[in-house]
């Protein structure tokens, strides 16, 4: 399966802080995960990977742990698309072929594992609201 996780640490993800901190702390994270969800959307256009629109309406940000989100194929659906991994990797049972795959979850999360200044912005906006 194809997915882009994206992994932060600190303090403020301890397990001992308060629920209001937790909750505004989810709702970042959401935040983060909802805007790595459009990336990897606008890599799935007509004539690059989006015939029938099946895989792009699948993809979305699925919470998978108390602070853990996560952007794959199957989300919104609940149905993981069965020929994501071939499109991401261009790999069918191990073997590459032809296709080289489009890997717009990996270049995704790359770009993202950069994009310090756009997370401690969503992270700190849904901070503020949680306190205002």
């Amino acid at each position: 399966m194809a997915t882009a996780t994206i992994t932060k640490t600190g303090p403020i993800f301890a397990p001992n802080i308060s629920q209001e901190v937790k909750s505004a702390v989810r709702q970042g994270l959401f935040d983060i995960a909802d805007e790595i969800t459009g990336d990897v959307h606008e890599q799935l256009y007509a004539g690059h990977g989006w015939v029938t629109g099946r895989l792009r309406g699948s993809i979305g940000a699925r919470q998978f742990s108390d602070l853990g989100y996560e952007v794959r194929s199957g989300a919104v659906t609940g149905d993981v698309v069965p020929y994501t991994y071939w499109i991401e990797t261009g790999r069918r049972g191990g073997v590459q072929t032809r296709f080289r795959g489009y890997q717009m979850f990996e270049r995704t999360a790359n770009a993202w594992n950069n994009k310090r200044t756009r997370i401690e912005y969503l992270m700190g906006r849904a901070l503020v609201r949680a306190f205002s």
